[in-house]
Formats: C-alpha cells, sequence, structure tokens
C-alpha cells in the first residue's frame, strides 16, 4: 500500500502553479493541496491549476480555505456567501480531480450571542453538500487545537459531526499537529473515525516538517494502513526547518522510511 503524500502550495517556491508543480514533483511529492485566498482564488486560477498538473503529473490533491470560508457565522447574509462559495469550491475540487475541501466551521474570533453551534453547524454543512453539483470531491471538517478553535478540537469531534450531518460529501480530517495537543494517542482517532476519515495533514510537534521534531508518526501511519486510508496525506506546517529545496526532499525521504517502517 504506497503513500500518497501531498504538500501544500505555500510551501513550495515559485510565483505560478507550473513553477510550484514543478517543483512538488522534483522534491517527490505526487500531489498538491492548494492554498485558496483572496490573493489566489482557486475559482478564477483553474486554467493554470489544471495546465500545471497536466504538464507535471502532479495531481490536485485538495483545497484548504482560510477563516474567511468558516461557514459557521452569525450574519445570515455572510454565512449564505460562505455557503455558495465552499459548494463552488468543492465543484472546483471535482473539476481538478481533487479529493476534496479543507474546512474549519469556526474560530473563535467569531461570536455568537447565543447560538446552538452543533446544530447550525449540522444544517450548514447539510446546505453546503446538497449545493455541490455533480462530482466526487468531498468536504473535509478540520479540527484544530484548543488555543485556536473551540467548537471542534479532537478528530472524534469531526467524525460525529459528519455523521449527523449525513451527508456522503462530508467527512472528517485528521491533523498530527492539533492531534499532538488534543488527543492522548494518535493511533485511536484513526481507528474510531473508519471510513468517515477523508483527508490528512501532516507536520511535527514544532509545526515544522515531519522529521524535524520529535513525533514518531509510525502508530498513526499503522493504524491509517491498518484501517486501509486511501487518501492523501497532506504536509501542512507552518515553516520549514530549512530551505524548501532541501527539507522538502528530506521530508519525503523520512516519510516513505516511516511508512514502510509502519507496514
Amino acid at each position: 500500500m504506497p503513500i500518497r503524500l501531498a504538500v501544500q502550495q505555500a510551501l513550495l517556491p515559485g510565483s505560478t502553479p507550473m513553477e510550484q508543480f514543478r517543483h512538488a514533483a522534483e522534491f517527490g511529492f505526487a500531489g498538491v493541496e492548494l492554498n485558496h485566498s483572496d490573493r489566489f482564488d482557486v475559482r478564477l486560477e483553474h486554467d493554470l491549476i489544471a495546465d500545471a498538473s497536466s504538464a507535471t503529473g502532479v495531481a490536485v490533491a485538495a483545497i484548504c480555505t482560510t477563516g474567511m470560508q468558516d461557514p459557521v457565522h452569525p450574519d445570515h447574509d455572510e454565512r449564505d456567501r460562505r455557503v455558495g462559495e465552499l459548494a463552488e469550491l468543492v465543484d472546483v475540487a471535482s473539476a481538478l480531480g481533487a479529493a476534496g475541501v479543507v474546512s474549519v466551521p469556526i474560530r473563535p474570533a467569531v461570536a455568537f450571542p447565543d447560538a446552538p453551534l452543533p446544530d447550525l453547524a449540522i444544517e450548514i454543512y447539510r446546505r453546503v453538500g446538497e449545493a455541490c453539483g455533480p462530482g466526487d470531491a468531498t468536504i473535509f471538517l478540520e479540527p484544530l487545537n484548543r488555543y485556536e478553535a473551540t467548537f471542534l478540537n479532537r478528530v472524534g469531534q469531526a467524525a460525529m459531526l459528519a455523521r449527523m450531518v449525513d451527508h456522503p460529501r462530508v467527512r472528517a480530517l485528521a491533523d498530527l499537529f492539533h492531534m499532538n495537543i488534543e488527543e492522548t494517542g494518535l493511533a485511536d482517532p484513526v481507528t474510531e473515525a473508519g471510513d468517515l476519515l477523508g483527508h490528512v495533514h501532516l507536520a511535527d510537534n514544532t509545526r515544522e516538517e515531519p522529521g524535524a521534531g520529535m513525533l514518531d508518526f509510525r502508530p498513526f501511519f499503522r493504524a491509517l494502513r491498518h484501517a486501509g486510508y486511501p487518501g492523501w496525506l497532506g504536509l501542512e506546517c507552518r515553516n520549514l526547518s530549512g530551505p524548501p529545496e532541501v527539507a522538502l526532499p528530506a521530508c519525503v525521504r523520512y516519510l516513505e522510511s516511516a511508512w514502510q517502517e509502519a507496514g
């Protein structure tokens, strides 16, 4: 069972998708996770992204959003805008052959005077799922650590929310950096999420690339392999421990070795 490694676009050198995808291939990654933002709207850059993927053979693994797309928002009009944008991003992901779109429901900066967050989140993500057009791309619910979010902090909570939304295009995400803070182990959350786990983010405890810190990735990888997890493992780091042309190829070698040892 081979490992499917992707790297976030923001970690790659280059000012265009073509340059970034070429570097991803050079460094040993099979996929790129796009960073959607005001500065790089993937809906507008679709053709450039598709050309870069086709020319390099590097797949689009997923699309990662920012807090400006978190859909659980107290303002109804803004909430509707964000639901529409997420659905559009899922459609772009499908068109690009990506697995899906990473979505955080809500972060602490947005406050409700009095809101039943679980019920509202269920309603909102059902709306997003129903608004998506044809395709296979999925919404990945990402839990963040307690210092960055208060609603979803653990993989089990994301899986439970996906279960309550009960839509085939809403699943959970596991992020090793946040798990290192919130979970009591790295293997059990994978087992408990089961087939609701749709996407994985990798970073070491320092929030640099795997291999730069002290996390042992093998128990997590062993659980993924045992579960038959077929999806992407996307590198999502705040920083790299060195220049990308050095740190990223070394990270690929480290992760491939840990994956084989876990088998």
